[in-house]
């Protein structure tokens, strides 16, 4: 059976509930791609289906990243995994190391990079239209990310007119409504050539002596919209190997304290405040230089909660005088979200030798981080899902 979807999560909405209703299996299904919009009304969003009770609420998130990406299986990628959800796998989702959850988690966070890159790179130019002051930005981004990071330009840029230009998509904001349009070739652009930030890419930071040392910048992981945020001092040697935040026996310990706590990773933005490997704890210079990628983040996600693991981390949130194992386990107002918390840092609690110490430690641990689950659900209206 063949069915055409066109590149946004409305169409594919309506294209796999159909599907799911005439019970029509992975394996009957090939998706083709159109190039071309429908024109006329359609709700935005369309997550009245994914949010049904049948079919998890993180589904919604995932399939909101991948739809952005270039990989031409996606959709098919995608339906195999919803047709798993609504047919006896709904925990499928926290499986991390399923081979097809895992395909779709490495897709979405090639698309979470990628719209990180745009925001770090774009500048706008400031021009002239019909007599109005506007700025207007030209980008080539990998993977066909103008919506999800137009939202949050406008978050960042209310007050301005501004248009997100490229070459297959174009998003305008004229200090009330978002729209969208066509894409607009470069040298089209309004006001002469396009101005993109110079140097390199986050993904090849150059701000501070790290990188010399580090195979990659670890960025974080999770969903945008996570009620908690967890945040490290900075990226282990697994880390650094894999490419992700919290790899290896840390992420294992991780996994298991944030379980006994009623949380699973996949609910949770993972994160540290210094991108590079650094092998000890970073100083002042290395917090300080990775600072605008982590208010990024922090900006994109807008968590209410956020746990800090370790001194480095804590005192990037809460100044040179707050420490997490003097201070821990006391839930405090900040800039950055409703609530914060400092706590022990996973690999404290490996590197104690003696077994009871270390039962202790991953107590205390344990016990923050329920804590910091207990006061986000003490919150009035909370509907993100936390636990299993």
């Amino acid at each position: 059976m063949r069915v055409c979807v066109e590149p946004e999560l409305v169409s594919f909405r309506e294209v796999a509930r159909g599907l799911l209703a005439r019970q029509a299996p992975p394996e009957w299904v090939s998706f083709e791609e159109s190039r071309e919009r429908r024109r006329g009304a359609r709700r935005e969003g369309g997550a009245d289906w994914l949010a049904a009770p049948v079919v998890p609420r993180d589904f919604l998130g995932l399939a909101e990243k991948v739809i952005c990406h270039r990989e031409p299986e996606r959709w098919g990628w995608l339906y195999r995994v919803l047709w798993r959800l609504t047919h006896g796998e709904r925990s499928l989702l926290t499986r991390d190391a399923d081979p097809e959850v895992r395909r779709l988690r490495k897709l979405e966070r090639d698309v979470r990079r990628e719209m990180q890159d745009v925001v770090a790179r774009v500048r706008f130019r400031q021009v002239s239209q019909q007599g109005l002051e506007a700025f207007v930005a030209w980008h080539a981004p990998e993977h066909q990310v103008v919506r999800p990071v137009a939202r949050f330009l406008v978050r960042r840029f209310a007050t301005l007119r501004w248009s997100l230009l490229t070459p297959e998509a174009s998003a305008h904001w004229d200090l009330d409504r978002l729209t969208f349009g066509p894409g607009v070739a470069r040298e089209a652009v309004p006001g002469g050539w396009p101005e993109v930030a110079p140097g390199p890419s986050p993904r090849e930071c150059r701000r501070c002596p790290l990188h010399a040392g580090a195979t990659q910048v670890v960025w974080g992981e999770g969903p945008a919209g996570a009620a908690l945020m967890l945040v490290g001092d900075a990226p282990g040697g697994d880390d650094d190997r894999q490419g992700r935040p919290f790899s290896g026996e840390v992420g294992w310990l991780l996994e298991a304290v944030l379980s006994r706590a009623g949380l699973r990773r996949s609910a949770v933005y993972l994160t540290h405040v210094v991108k590079h490997f650094v092998g000890t704890e970073p100083g002042e210079a290395e917090v300080q230089a990775c600072h605008p990628w982590w208010e990024e983040e922090v900006a994109a996600v807008r968590p209410r909660m956020i746990v800090t693991l370790g001194d480095a981390a804590t005192r990037a949130l809460q100044g040179g005088g707050f420490h997490s194992r003097l201070n821990r386990g006391q839930v405090l107002p900040s800039p950055w979200a409703e609530g914060t918390l400092a706590t022990l840092h996973p690999m404290e609690v490996l590197a104690r030798t003696a077994p009871r110490e270390r039962a202790e430690s991953r107590i205390h641990l344990e016990a923050d981080l329920r804590a910091a689950v207990a006061w986000l659900r003490q919150g009035q209206g909370v509907r993100r899902d936390l636990g299993r």
